[in-house]
């Protein structure tokens, strides 16, 4: 039986959980910190915990719809804090059903509510599973395409992100040629948003098309940002991009 939930109390409920969960943090404005980098109101919740309160609530609610589901999705992303953004994605990330539900427009009007490499980060760099957008492939390809050349720095970036978990995880060549054509636009951009994005891009691809990105390091060391050559020849080398072993970190 389907379960009909009052959204506006669900998700007043979720934004209590979150202040109770925030712990003090070092900015006493309570704003977020560069890495954050969204100035929004920040409860400053751990990781483990924002994922503990998502999975709560999807067990909880197991019998909600697909358009509450989403419903509920809308509202944390448009919600004022910035754990509620990141709430949002993470809800996203562990329900393979709302994924379904959401389309590439979704995904779009999402990017709207997000600033900064955190929020950002948190919707693109792996909620849908290279398989779902394998699945509506022109329908992510375009998407991705137009968020390249978007006037807003942070949906720019969110293009080089999206490609970052398909790349990594998947041998279809159609998220490496995108890739290739993404960074080829957006390499001559200095902001570190897009720098270090570039970068992560390249190592992600580097871990199943090796090959193909040491010859495009070779053939445009000079027009890339030196982080990312730097980064990427590292990765290439020794499995990690600052050249150290996980056990040595």
């Amino acid at each position: 039986m389907t379960e009909a939930l009052d959204i506006a109390a669900e998700h007043a409920a979720l934004l209590g959980q979150l202040r109770a969960a925030g712990r003090p943090y070092r900015n006493p404005t309570g704003e977020n910190d560069s890495y954050t980098g969204s100035g929004r109101p920040f409860f400053h919740v751990k990781a483990p915990e924002l994922r503990a309160i998502a999975r709560a609530w999807l067990t909880a609610h197991r019998g909600a719809s697909d358009s509450d589901l989403l419903a509920l999705v809308d509202a944390l992303f448009a919600g004022a804090h910035h754990e509620e953004k990141t709430l949002a994605a993470v809800v996203l990330g562990y329900s393979a059903r709302t994924r379904r539900a959401a389309t590439t427009a979704k995904v779009d009007a999402w990017l709207d509510e997000l600033t900064g490499w955190a929020e950002v980060d948190s919707l693109c760099a792996g909620a849908f599973t290279a398989a779902e957008l394998a699945g509506d492939w022109p329908a992510w390809r375009a998407l991705v395409e137009r968020l390249s050349g978007d006037p807003n720095i942070n949906r720019r970036r969110a293009a080089l992100v999206l490609l970052t978990a398909p790349t990594r995880t998947s041998d279809d060549l159609r998220f490496r040629d995108l890739g290739f054509a993404v960074i080829e636009r957006l390499k001559g951009e200095r902001a570190i948003l897009i720098t270090k994005a570039v970068s992560w891009l390249l190592r992600s691809m580097a871990m199943r098309h090796a090959e193909a990105v040491a010859a495009y390091l070779d053939a445009e060391s000079a027009t890339l940002p030196a982080i990312a050559v730097r980064e990427t020849r590292t990765k290439l080398l020794t499995g990690t991009k600052s050249g150290r072993s996980a056990m040595a970190r």
